[in-house]
């Protein structure tokens, strides 16, 4: 997942954004400081996701809560501990809501177009939607 966001906003990006919200969730034992965007950036894709160590795969491990709360939304609904039924449902519920909405509007456009463009009412006439 770390791979998939540097290739859309870039390493150095992402390592910056994980330190924050690591530090900003009280974490303190990695060696991530603000700013040091290079360092970070080393620690992080250079180093520890290898995985290659129990030390580096520790590291990893203590940055995941930093790691989902920077997750663009596009990307965090992908992992399969926010796939849930409740999730699902949501999104359906979201989905439905999107369309209503765009109904709505299609509506109050054709009743808008109606009363100034079809002869519907002189010019002066304003619509009143409810």
């Amino acid at each position: 997942m770390l791979l998939a966001l540097a290739a859309e906003k870039g390493q150095a990006w992402v390592a910056n954004a994980i330190t924050e919200e690591y530090l900003r969730q009280g974490g303190g034992e990695l060696s991530l400081v603000p700013g040091k965007d290079w360092n970070n950036q080393q620690n992080i894709y250079h180093r520890w996701l290898k995985g290659e160590t129990k030390a580096q795969r520790e590291k990893i491990q203590k940055l995941i809560p930093a790691v989902l709360a920077i997750l663009p939304r596009e990307l965090r609904h992908r992992l399969c501990i926010f796939d849930t039924l409740e999730r699902r449902a949501l999104l359906a519920a979201q989905e439905a809501l999107s369309t209503a909405i765009d109904a709505h509007d299609d509506a109050v456009q054709a009743v808008y177009r109606k009363a100034h463009f079809s002869g519907g009412g002189s010019p002066g006439d304003s619509v009143v939607v409810h």
